[in-house]
């Protein structure tokens, strides 16, 4: 009988945990901001993963001043811009960050000597790439039902893009999916 017991108060712990991590997301949903962004996706589907989209979200960068390296030498990526955060010589490929909407777009703001904070997200750029052309560094996965059509591979002159909630801390959240043509026609996916 003290087992039953024992077994049903895990049991409401672990439901408490799931239940709140549930409210929280269902309560930014609701009074974060919302944006659609452009997204590049990658690694559309895994056996072991199942099927979901990982896709980088594009960003706005050019309300920033980009910290940008005079010499490329030392970077590991040979696309990629590289950035001297701190003025001192030192490159590194990402960029601290925090996301914003602004004007009904993912934007960035640049902090300054916060490299570690946990609200931060790293952005990258590729050499000759708009400001407005910037990634976020972290994937963003977007879970596809197994009866959902994958929206791959798009045709020429399609983009994906992806709706996304912005809370104050943590990366942005997906929430839905769409492909816009080369004619401005938008296609929204169903994914469930």
């Amino acid at each position: 009988m003290r087992l039953a017991r024992t077994s049903l108060v895990v049991l409401g712990i672990q439901l408490a945990l799931v239940s709140s991590i549930a409210a929280k997301y269902l309560y930014q949903r609701n009074t974060c901001p919302r944006v659609w962004t452009r997204a590049v996706a990658f690694d559309p589907e895994m056996v072991m993963r199942g099927r979901y989209l990982s896709v980088q979200l594009k960003i706005d960068a050019c309300g920033i001043v980009l910290p940008i390296a005079k010499e490329q030498t030392n970077t590991s990526y040979d696309r990629r811009v590289a950035f001297d955060v701190d003025g001192d010589g030192t490159y590194q490929t990402q960029l601290p960050v925090m996301v914003a909407v602004k004007d009904r777009k993912l934007v960035a703001e640049r902090i300054a000597n916060a490299p570690h904070e946990h609200k931060n997200q790293d952005l990258i750029m590729n050499r000759g790439d708009a400001c407005g052309d910037a990634a976020l560094w972290a994937p963003v996965n977007f879970y596809l039902s197994e009866k959902a059509r994958s929206p791959f591979p798009l045709s020429k002159g399609e983009a994906l893009w992806v709706e996304v909630t912005v809370p104050t801390v943590g990366p942005p959240r997906p929430l839905g999916l769409a492909v816009k043509d080369g004619d401005g026609g938008w296609r929204p996916l169903e994914y469930r």
